[in-house]
């Protein structure tokens, strides 16, 4: 750790202890962004992907496994049997990774995985993940995805709650409801974590 720095500075970590989080980047989700914020996003979380690969940083692709259903005392599991599940039984692309995003067909770098969760659950730092970031050595995540006041906020607040320290990038975020993404990401998040760019944000990735 830099000796000016402090254990919750994100500066005070190396690219060797950060990782790259995308979250819920699924196809139907992406679909749902209006332009220009839409050409925004891609822009914003490309350029995020292009510089943690180009750096071998950890990449965590974080998505929602639609073949499975909520925990049975989830209350997202009304609507998800009443209007999502039928949405993916029928079109389980739907549920894919944004294509742009996916790591290659061809097998990923090892530093570059994929991790799944049941849906309705917010925070994608599910036992197997943390167990997976602890071993890697990772203090420090980058999180970039889809909805700001879903996976977002439940993985950043349970994040800073077992000790990670969290950047949210807010040009690669985005929330069906543009006041409540306003809010969180000026007011409610920079209380536990830091709110950057994806320009700042790649720096991280270099040292």
């Amino acid at each position: 750790m830099p000796s000016n720095t402090t254990a919750y500075d994100p500066a005070a970590y190396p690219p060797s202890q950060t990782a790259l989080m995308f979250l819920d980047y699924e196809n139907i989700l992406v679909s749902m962004v209006p332009s220009p914020t839409k050409e925004t996003l891609i822009k914003a979380a490309e350029t995020l992907l292009s510089a943690a690969r180009k750096h071998n940083i950890a990449i965590l692709h974080c998505l929602s496994d639609t073949s499975l259903n909520p925990p049975p005392t989830n209350k997202a599991s009304a609507t998800w049997d009443a209007q999502f599940k039928p949405i993916f039984s029928a079109n389980p692309e739907l549920g894919a990774e944004y294509a742009a995003f996916a790591p290659a067909s061809d097998g990923a770098a090892s530093h570059e995985t994929v991790h799944t969760r049941l849906p309705g659950l917010r925070s994608v730092l599910q036992d197997d993940v943390v167990l997976y970031l602890r071993r890697r050595g990772i203090n420090h995540l980058v999180l970039a995805g889809i909805a700001t006041s879903g996976a977002i906020m439940g993985t950043m607040s349970h994040g800073t709650d077992i000790n990670f320290v969290v950047t949210v990038v807010a040009d690669a975020c985005w929330d069906p409801t543009a006041q409540v993404h306003a809010d969180l990401i000026d007011t409610v998040i920079p209380s536990l974590a830091y709110v950057s760019s994806a320009e700042q944000a790649v720096a991280y990735f270099s040292g």
